[in-house]
């Protein structure tokens, strides 16, 4: 009677220590989380369109903050040029893809956090505008070695996208800032997130 009965306290004996294996395993594997936080120009710093089909980032250093997210606070420059190719207009939207490359570069005080960055294309509707409209991956490269949670989970995970808006009033067409006969320059906002982390074991 003893033996058969301990064979029920055996097995579940036998259950526990299997779901206490698979907590630790679950544990063990590290799980990136997603960063997303907001950015605006500061003060006296724009997108500027040079009038011939180009746009660049003025001034060349601490041209945005961060706005939201653990990083709130934090100063930043978005550099390079970037090229506005053949547009097409469909009602009140214009478009064109965007090519050249840049950096895009956040300061935390002690360390810097640094990416390639490109612009996939241009929306313009009525007095707003955007780039890189559907949000695609857009920072490569991603490196950082300070301890700021957001910038980490970025740099985690290696790449992300911005998506950036800007707008003039009155409307300015897409036609008219690439080849100067509009305002040339205006301030700007943006979002930036991480790629989808994925489970690292």
């Amino acid at each position: 009677m003893a033996a058969a009965s301990s064979q029920p306290k055996n097995r579940m004996k036998s259950k526990c220590r299997m779901i206490f294996l698979i907590v630790i395993a679950l544990l063990s594997v590290g799980v990136t989380t997603q960063a997303q936080f907001n950015y605006s120009s500061t003060s006296n710093s724009f997108v500027f369109f040079d009038g011939a089909g180009r746009f660049v980032f003025n001034p060349g250093v601490n041209n945005f903050q961060i706005t939201s997210g653990t990083a709130a606070g934090l100063f930043g420059q978005v550099t390079g040029t970037y090229t506005i190719g053949t547009i097409t207009t469909s009602g009140s939207m214009s478009t064109a893809s965007v090519t050249g490359s840049g950096m895009l570069v956040i300061f935390d005080g002690t360390n810097n956090l640094t990416a390639t960055l490109v612009w996939a294309d241009i929306q313009q509707i009525g007095t707003g505008a955007s780039l890189n409209i559907g949000g695609t991956v857009n920072l490569a490269g991603v490196t950082y070695a300070g301890a700021n949670p957001d910038l980490q989970a970025l740099a985690n995970v290696g790449s992300g996208a911005t998506v950036l808006s800007f707008t003039f009033n009155p409307a300015i067409s897409l036609s008219a800032l690439v080849s100067g006969s509009g305002s040339n320059q205006t301030s700007f906002s943006g979002t930036i997130t991480s790629a989808t982390p994925t489970p690292t074991p």
